[in-house]
């Protein structure tokens, strides 16, 4: 009975994938407008604004800073002030309406180093102020 269930120990262990060379455990997509204020991305209404993903921890296989890339990234849940959308993983626009908008972007096809890796969520936080 041992044998069985050291065979079994051992099929499971061997289907498990091996860690993807190049990524680092912090490997993380953000928005740096957003983070850079405790209160999220601040804006006025009227006023033109984008803000750009970026990711950190990307590594590449030689420990090296690595690309990152995404094939598309959308809002699931919260919304968008009005006016604002989401381009490429940039949210752009010019807002026309006051208020604090939360909204959870996925970003999907993530890749770090050219592996792929899970989608990413990303939660922002913008305020867009009256003129």
């Amino acid at each position: 009975m041992p044998r069985l269930v050291l065979a079994s120990l051992f099929v499971l262990l061997a289907a498990c994938p091996p860690p993807k060379a190049g990524m680092a455990t912090g490997f993380r997509v953000f928005y740096p407008d957003a983070e850079s204020s405790p209160r999220g991305l601040v804006i006025k209404v009227g006023e033109r604004m984008q803000a750009k993903p970026a990711a950190q921890d990307c590594k590449g296989p030689d420990g090296g800073e690595g690309r990152w890339a995404n094939t598309g990234a959308k809002v699931t849940t919260g919304e968008l002030p009005p006016g604002l959308v989401i381009e490429d993983g940039a949210i752009a626009g010019v807002p026309s309406s006051a208020g604090t908008y939360k909204a959870t972007i996925r970003f999907s096809g993530v890749t770090c180093a050219t592996q792929p890796t899970d989608d990413k969520l990303v939660h922002v936080t913008i305020i867009v102020e009256p003129k």
